[in-house]
């Protein structure tokens, strides 16, 4: 019972920093994505709104971004962290190194997958092989779900944040 205590008190945990916006929370963890993309423009030149309409989903919670300084922005799933329509296995952070031509975008685990991953196998010991194949398929949905609106981010980082004009603005 008290490992399954500590999971939940690490997911409450995250879902509380997440919502703060912990700066510490949100620029350090362990990396489970990264994509780096050549822009030759800063960050600071970068809409928060045009980066929610081109990683806008009809299925998925809309990532929010808050601009940390003028070289990171960081992301995360909408609301509760996406809890109520998968678990998200990463938050994210777009940062640019001073003096370079690109960007990274990073996808740091989320802290509850890998206690989690390590409460399931101290509880399961060598029994932990019976559901290794659907812990593991599992794990590889949620990180195709968010590798790809995370890829969507970095696309379009790489375009030019024009909006197409409507014919009311001609």
């Amino acid at each position: 019972m008290i490992p399954l205590v500590i999971v939940a008190a690490v997911i409450v945990a995250e879902v509380i920093l997440a919502m703060k916006w912990n700066r510490f929370y949100l620029t350090f963890g362990l990396p489970i994505f990264v994509k780096r993309v050549e822009r030759l423009g800063s960050l600071e030149d970068v809409s928060i709104e045009y980066l929610q309409k081109r990683t806008a989903t009809a299925a998925g919670t809309p990532l929010t971004f808050r601009r940390l300084d003028p070289n990171r922005i960081a992301f995360r799933e909408g609301g509760f962290g996406g809890f109520f329509h998968y678990a998200p296995l990463m938050r994210g952070l777009i940062r640019r190194d001073q003096g370079e031509s690109s960007v990274s975008v990073i996808g740091f685990a989320n802290w509850f997958i890998v206690i989690g991953t390590i409460v399931l196998v101290v509880i399961l010991r060598r029994n932990v092989v019976v559901i290794a194949p659907a812990y593991l398929m599992a794990i590889a949905i949620l990180y195709l779900i968010q590798g790809m609106r995370f890829w969507r981010l970095s696309r379009a980082l790489r375009e030019p944040a024009t909006e197409p004009q409507t014919l009311a603005s001609q």
